[in-house]
């Protein structure tokens, strides 16, 4: 395959050890030809001096750094990713984390089966020391969400993981990041919107090593996510999944009460009165009438659905799977 077709953007700030982390895993990919091009956020630390030692140590691969005039903060620096993105295929990574070195390759072999799909990505691991060494062969095999039914699989089977989203870069460039409604998980949404554009392939084995500190921004209560965050996001997904209501809802008000303890909204309002935010009201779109969450604040209205959940993820996971190599 000519892999001259993607660009890979990897965004950075101030993390130049950990950028030598992941561009190592970028330049032992068995792919090759594909660009690698750093969107420096204005970094005051040793990033360039690290991006010209591994450019020394890989002239084969295609490097190149763009260093922003002042720092445009996480979520401008995605932005900019958009603005820039011209290449037939697009992947964003974030400057901490390891991609498996089969990854790419795998992913550019899905796009080319699949002219339908939109979007790969693959299951993670979250770890603290992020390295490039030691790696387990990949598997490769992979579920397809399709475009009309996407946004339930999300919540039946599993979520795509951000950090390791190769796009088409037209389906890319046409969706817009809304941090301003859903803060910090902004990108639940971004990669659902995605979704209602095209199919997704999302691949079982481990694709990327996602780095974990206490000092990570997910793990900052204090940038949120807040309870108008969480409830902007399950009223949005609602609405995405009005296709799948009646056992979607159910699955929609678990993965509400996930979320709410997840962020541990209980610091600011019960999870009583953080459901009023999801009732419907006429003047606002909302994800649950007065009588659906009366029913799902019942145990025994719950547990109705919780076998017939299971039985369907089975009968979906079967569904939707697909095998990488059938000579296998």
């Amino acid at each position: 395959m000519d892999y001259k077709n993607l660009d890979v953007f990897v965004l950075t700030y101030n993390r130049a050890e950990y950028l030598r982390v992941m561009l190592e895993s970028l330049c032992t990919q068995i792919a090759k030809g594909f660009n690698i091009k750093v969107l420096n956020n204005c970094s005051t630390d040793n990033t360039l001096e690290v991006i010209e030692e591994i450019k020394k140590k890989y002239p084969d691969r295609n490097i190149s750094v763009i260093t922003h005039e002042k720092n445009l903060g996480n979520v401008g620096n995605f932005k900019r990713s958009q603005e820039l993105a011209e290449n037939e295929y697009t992947a964003i990574f974030h400057d901490d984390d390891a991609i498996h070195p089969e990854y790419i390759e795998t992913a550019m072999k899905i796009f080319e089966e699949n002219p339908d799909v939109v979007m790969c990505s693959g299951s993670l691991w979250g770890v603290y020391n992020v390295s490039n060494d030691d790696w387990d062969i990949l598997y490769k095999d992979y579920y397809k969400y399709n475009k009309d039914d996407g946004i339930y699989y999300n919540l039946l089977i599993n979520r795509p993981t951000f950090a390791s989203n190769i796009y088409k870069t037209k389906i890319y460039k046409e969706i817009e990041y809304h941090p301003e409604l859903y803060g910090k998980l902004h990108d639940i949404i971004f990669m659902l919107d995605i979704n209602r554009l095209g199919a997704v392939a999302f691949i079982i084995g481990t694709c990327i090593r996602w780095r974990q500190s206490a000092n990570n921004d997910s793990n900052n209560l204090s940038t949120g996510p807040f309870p108008d965050e969480i409830a902007n996001i399950i009223n949005r997904i609602a609405y995405l999944n009005k296709k799948h209501s009646f056992l979607g809802k159910a699955l929609l008000w678990n993965f509400a009460y996930f979320l709410y303890r997840w962020s541990i909204l209980k610091r600011f309002e019960s999870w009583e009165e953080f459901t009023k935010r999801l009732i419907k009201k006429t003047d606002k779109e909302a994800a649950f009438s007065k009588l659906e969450v009366f029913l799902y604040s019942k145990k025994w209205y719950i547990k109705i659905f919780k076998k017939l959940i299971k039985k369907r993820a089975k009968y979906y996971k079967k569904k939707l799977y697909r095998n990488y190599d059938s000579r296998f």
